[in-house]
């Protein structure tokens, strides 16, 4: 047996051999743990801008920065917000629920009746209902033209089947400065066009119904800052959406989480800002009161990472019995980067499956005002990937594993660059 003594002697001598060594860095990446970020984010509700499930999360997301150790402070802004409560199109016998299309009018009648017609068929429209596809080929101003001239033609309202993979409802965001629609216009799903061209067969008088209040509220922005070098390394993402966003909104703010965790840990010659912001679906309005109001000087910011859409979301085949997931990250995801950032960025993603964008001028998503405003380094994720802008998109379109690998890869970016 050995005497107290001979133990003794093995911990100092094992005291002395590890003494000095550095620790291992704590995984602040683990996939599970930013799965459960997701699984929380979707768990709150629907994201929309000054929804109180909205304010939940800049709430939750100031409070997990404020236990890193940042300095939180929020920026509210004021949106009157239409709340929908019942949205459908009817013949009588039949329900189709629909969702509206932003800006929703208030100083109109958001019931009307007539018959549903098929729009570029050569039949009247005016005094009618028209029915159209959504998305366009050519998106933007040309889509809002597409509408408008439409709606000049005198319909009464406007129905939108919304092509799209996952055969449910898409929303839509709105452009800057876009006014109300001056008729009511529902969106509805793909899987309900064979039901809505039954109705337009029957000719039977059809009813668009957009129900609900509209209230005086305020979105807000959550933004935390650590350290106390003069240069800014600012990693952003829009907490706001149309529904649960689990993998458009979600993948984003999870990675977005533990970067904060991690860079808390670091002892870095660099302030740290990581700035969450509502408002997306709104002509991104939280981004760009950031942008006007809080956002580092343009000389003084060294770098800016930005999680738009579906930062890690899952690939999703195409079948005839529908959508099959896959268990691989979508290789169809876009990165986007600048010339300056190149090398960095091009090392820390050399094994990352994505489409990888060099873009100076015009990157994806909210980055595009971060590139027109002068930040000179930056780069980026936006991608609308299969469940984009639907109610189905859950925490399931995204897993522990792609996560991880991205959370771990944009880590490596910002240490890649900043060495």
């Amino acid at each position: 047996m050995k005497s107290k003594y001979s133990i003794l002697a093995i911990f100092l001598l094992y005291g002395i051999t590890t003494f000095g060594q550095n620790k291992p860095e704590v995984d602040y990446f683990k996939g599970s743990e930013l799965f459960s970020t997701v699984q929380k984010f979707v768990s709150l509700g629907e994201h929309r801008t000054g929804t109180p499930t909205d304010l939940a999360t800049s709430d939750w997301l100031g409070k997990e920065l404020v236990s890193y150790g940042y300095d939180v402070k929020y920026l509210e802004f004021p949106i009157r917000q239409f709340f929908p409560e019942k949205v459908s199109l009817s013949n009588g016998k039949e329900i189709i629920k629909a969702f509206p299309l932003w800006w929703v009018n208030e100083n109109i009648s958001r019931t009307v009746t007539g018959t549903l017609v098929v729009a570029d068929k050569g039949k009247t429209l005016k005094n009618n209902i028209a029915l159209i596809h959504l998305p366009l080929k050519q998106q933007g101003p040309n889509q809002k033209k597409y509408i408008d001239s439409i709606i000049n033609v005198g319909v009464k309202g406007i129905v939108a089947i919304t092509d799209n993979p996952s055969g449910e409802i898409e929303a839509y965001n709105t452009n800057k400065d876009q006014q109300p629609w001056k008729v009511p216009i529902i969106l509805i799903a793909p899987k309900d066009s064979t039901k809505a061209l039954e109705f337009v067969k029957n000719g039977k008088a059809a009813t668009l119904s957009i129900n609900g209040t509209f209230k005086e509220v305020k979105g807000r922005n959550v933004y935390g800052t650590i350290g106390n070098g003069d240069q800014y390394i600012v990693i952003s993402t829009p907490i706001s959406g149309w529904f649960t966003c689990g993998g458009e909104r979600g993948s984003g703010i999870a990675i977005w989480l533990s970067l904060a965790k991690w860079a808390a840990a670091q002892k870095s010659k660099y302030t740290f800002v990581f700035t969450g912001n509502s408002g997306h679906e709104h002509a991104f309005k939280g981004a760009h009161e950031y942008l006007e109001q809080n956002a580092p000087p343009v000389e003084k910011t060294h770098l800016w990472i930005h999680f738009g859409a579906g930062a890690a979301t899952l690939e999703y085949k195409t079948t005839a019995s529908g959508l099959v997931k896959q268990t691989n990250v979508d290789p169809k995801r876009r990165f986007f980067f600048n010339d300056l950032v190149k090398n960095s960025f091009n090392n820390a993603f050399a094994g990352i499956d994505a489409v990888k964008v060099l873009a100076n001028e015009n990157p994806g998503g909210e980055l595009i005002y971060v590139a027109k405003k002068g930040y000179k380094r930056f780069a980026g994720v936006s991608y609308a990937h299969p469940f984009f802008h639907v109610k189905t998109d859950d925490a399931t379109t995204t897993s522990p594993e792609i996560l991880e690998e991205t959370a771990k890869a944009f880590r490596d970016f910002i240490k890649e660059d900043i060495k």
